[in-house]
């Protein structure tokens, strides 16, 4: 590994010690279900393999065949990066492996890792307006992010937002690259990975709320955690999202029946249930990388 990734690396994960320490979300609350508990662990380390099938899957499409090894590392390796202020680190840091294994254009991998996180957020905002019509109607917050998933579908599918992409990357890199459009076709070859990633998340985040609760929630709680995850990778301020997840998702649980002090404290624990997640395919993505350097 070359010493600017070590760096990059060893960087998010001092921004990540900072951003937590910050926000003081090492708490671990009461637990009324441990088997539950567990379960929801299998479901959420389940997600994030799955993320690392769409990664690859996506490059595949994108006519660049990647060992599942390295898009292991890449995902793994770079998952902290989104707690880097900029918002863009973990975007690049996975693409920036391939990059370096390969010898393949960075700037080329780097759009394609921008469109899987567009497709993540297009599909998570469909999620997230599921849950929000389930629990309340065709209420305001389901019409905004109605308008919300309008945008991004422009974005991922428009052939004039395209070019305009394409144009920047050109200023920027100095160089006629070509970047791989997604058409909608192309889109839904790859996915139901992408789904079976939201999907798995879900069941995970619905879990860990009955684990943590003594009362009965509908399923659709579950679908809080793409509506909150998705508006947290769009916050522009706030790393990975903290603070702005947990808001969301404090409005949502409460939203569904759970009081406010109990609905934080699971907004709260949910970080930290997401940290191991992260952390799981970190530690992945570190093994996998020493095992394709032996």
């Amino acid at each position: 590994m070359k010493f600017w990734y070590k760096f990059f690396v060893y960087l998010s994960l001092l921004f990540l010690a900072v951003a937590l320490h910050n926000a003081n979300y090492l708490k671990v609350p009461q637990i009324f279900s441990l088997p539950v508990l567990i379960v929801s662990f299998i479901f959420l380390f389940a997600g994030f393999i799955t993320t690392t099938i769409s990664w690859k899957q996506i490059l595949k499409k994108s006519n660049l065949p990647v060992a599942l090894r390295e898009c292991l590392a890449g995902v793994g390796l770079s998952i902290f990066g989104k707690y880097i202020p900029g918002k863009i680190w973990m975007v690049m840091g996975r693409a920036a492996y391939i990059t370096e294994k390969n010898s393949l254009p960075l700037a080329t991998l780097s759009a394609i890792s921008l469109n899987a996180q567009l497709i993540t957020i297009w599909l998570g905002l469909i999620f997230g307006m599921i849950g929000l019509f389930v629990l309340s109607g065709l209420c305001l917050w389901v019409w905004l992010t109605l308008c919300l998933w309008a945008c991004f579908t422009v974005v991922i599918f428009s052939r004039l937002a395209h070019d305009r992409a394409e144009h920047l990357i050109r200023i920027i890199f100095k160089k006629d690259i070509r970047i791989p459009s997604l058409t909608l076709k192309s889109t839904l070859s790859v996915m139901p990975w992408f789904v079976l990633n939201w999907i798995l998340w879900s069941m995970g985040f619905y879990t860990l709320v009955v684990s943590l609760t003594a009362i009965d929630v509908p399923w659709s709680v579950g679908l809080g955690f793409p509506l909150a995850a998705t508006l947290g990778i769009m916050a522009l301020i706030t790393p990975g999202g903290i603070g702005a997840r947990e808001g969301v998702m404090v409005g949502y649980l409460s939203s569904a029946g759970i009081p406010i002090a109990e609905a934080t404290t699971i907004a709260v624990a949910s970080r930290l249930w997401f940290l191991a997640g992260e952390l799981f395919i970190f530690i992945a993505g570190w093994i996998a990388h020493k095992k394709s350097t032996a």
